[in-house]
């Protein structure tokens, strides 16, 4: 208890000094990096209804200042509509209303409370806070450098066999042995996230930041530092055992080699380069790699039953919904999978059993809100997959290709959500709703810039193709 009310009396004291000497968006950064970096675990109990966590005081103390430093001091980008926020504002109306049917109903409202406070407070500050393409940067360079004490703890965690988290009270997750879920997580790095999924899920976020940030950086110190930080990376994605985040890092490498620019194809071609050297030196990767496969496939192995029981998964979900009309409509209540008591038959035994995890955060929306609650959450996800993709084609180079980056970043974590329940559970969540905020304010801050400069410069300008003018922002 002493050292998470150390922490929390850190964070708070950083956040307000920064706010009262730099200004609120300077303290976005910070709050990202604890955001990332702090484990869920790291929490005070202060009554069975309300857990303290340092993410939810990180968001308190950031509203604090926003409300007393920055909504006063709102421009007329303040007064424009909230992107965004009518889709949220039906996710969140939509989840009271599953809320009232709710099979468990505290809980229900626990979690719907949570959404409010933790995810859709933070993205609301964040989006009306970020105000120049530089704050968009110094997030994301907050985003790596989370990552990388997290790499540092999995370094130290897989060859010293020791855990930054002994340091925290034990928490009984969703994964811990006896708690449910086909496959723990015992062995495999998880640093300070919750399972070791979730932190690959997070490193498939960090890593195409890390390439982009390379293509921005200013210093061959900044390069040497970013490239130790993508290849630390790497090793812990390798050490996470992970199918679902190694896919959507191939997925992300894929999009970026097609249509991305020329300074992160030839990263990616190094990357290449370096990871066929390793299979080559170390026979031993490329031997788990092709097990791992092997044993997806194989429906005795512990993973195949893994993979297998994602498709069990959604059957029995389906069928259960549409056994009942109104289950269907508006589910059986936010967070409540775990009390429904779905259950399968083992195809070879014949024996009933339980599903104890929902091993995907599309099916887990289904059930928990029902059909429209699913058709709403794919919603909010595909606006700002919109927006990048109308950023990536509609602005110039180079400044397009953070679109293209958040658009990749935003298409891995839907894929990523087929697999695993990570919508709303970990810090990677925290990442995607900032990723959101970025996504949906970074085009406007980009043609903002540019007419800026265009109306500081106007002799240059006119001389200068547009192109070259926004290349120089």
């Amino acid at each position: 208890m002493p050292l998470i009310i150390g922490i929390d009396a850190i964070v708070v004291g950083v956040i307000v000094l920064i706010a009262l000497t730099k200004g609120v968006e300077r303290a976005l950064p910070f709050c990202a990096f604890v955001l990332v970096l702090a484990p869920l675990d790291s929490k005070i109990v202060v009554a069975e209804f309300c857990d303290l966590t340092t993410q939810r005081v990180a968001t308190i103390t950031l509203a604090a200042v926003y409300l007393a430093f920055g909504a006063g001091k709102a421009d007329e980008r303040d007064k424009e509509r909230t992107p965004l926020m009518y889709l949220i504002l039906l996710n969140l109306g939509w989840s009271l209303i599953s809320t009232t049917n709710s099979i468990v109903f505290m809980t229900s409202l626990k979690a719907t409370l949570s959404a409010v406070l933790d995810i859709y407070l933070l993205y609301y500050i964040f989006v009306k806070s970020v105000s120049t393409t530089e704050s968009v940067h110094r997030i994301l360079r907050a985003f790596v450098a989370a990552l990388v004490i997290c790499c540092v703890f999995g370094w130290i965690e897989a060859y010293y066999d020791w855990r930054v988290m002994n340091l925290f009270p034990t928490i009984v997750h969703r994964f811990t042995p006896g708690q449910g879920g086909l496959m723990l997580d015992e062995g495999r790095v998880k640093s300070t996230f919750p399972h070791a999924i979730l932190f690959g899920n997070a490193l498939a976020l960090g890593i195409p930041i890390a390439f982009y940030l390379l293509t921005v950086a200013k210093s061959a110190g900044q390069r040497i530092w970013l490239w130790t930080c993508v290849l630390l990376m790497f090793w812990n994605m390798y050490k996470t055992s992970s199918r679902g985040p190694w896919l959507a890092l191939v997925l992300s490498a894929i999009l970026l080699l097609l249509f991305s620019q020329g300074n992160v194809r030839k990263y990616l071609v190094v990357v290449t380069l370096l990871t066929v050297s390793v299979l080559v030196i170390r026979p031993g990767v490329w031997d788990t790699l092709k097990n791992t496969y092997l044993e997806t496939m194989d429906p005795d192995d512990p993973r195949g039953q893994s993979y297998q029981y994602r498709y069990d998964l959604m059957h029995v979900a389906s069928e259960r919904l549409a056994r009942d009309g109104k289950r269907a409509i508006w589910g059986f209540g936010p967070e409540s999978f775990y009390y429904a008591g779905f259950e399968g038959v083992d195809s070879e035994t014949g024996h009933t059993y339980k599903f104890e995890s929902c091993d995907s955060a599309f099916v887990e929306t289904m059930v928990d809100t029902g059909y429209i609650g699913l058709l709403l959450l794919i919603a909010l996800l595909l606006k700002p997959m919109l927006v990048s993709l109308r950023g990536f084609s509609g602005l110039p180079r180079p400044p397009n290709l953070l679109c293209l980056v958040l658009l990749v970043n935003q298409v891995a974590f839907a894929f990523m959500m087929m697999s695993v329940g990570n919508w709303g559970w970990g810090q990677q969540t925290f990442m995607i709703w900032i990723i959101f905020a970025l996504a949906m304010t970074y085009p406007r801050l980009v043609r903002s810039e540019a007419s800026i400069s265009h109306v500081g410069q106007p002799e240059r300008i006119a001389l200068c193709e547009p192109m070259t003018a926004l290349a120089s922002l």
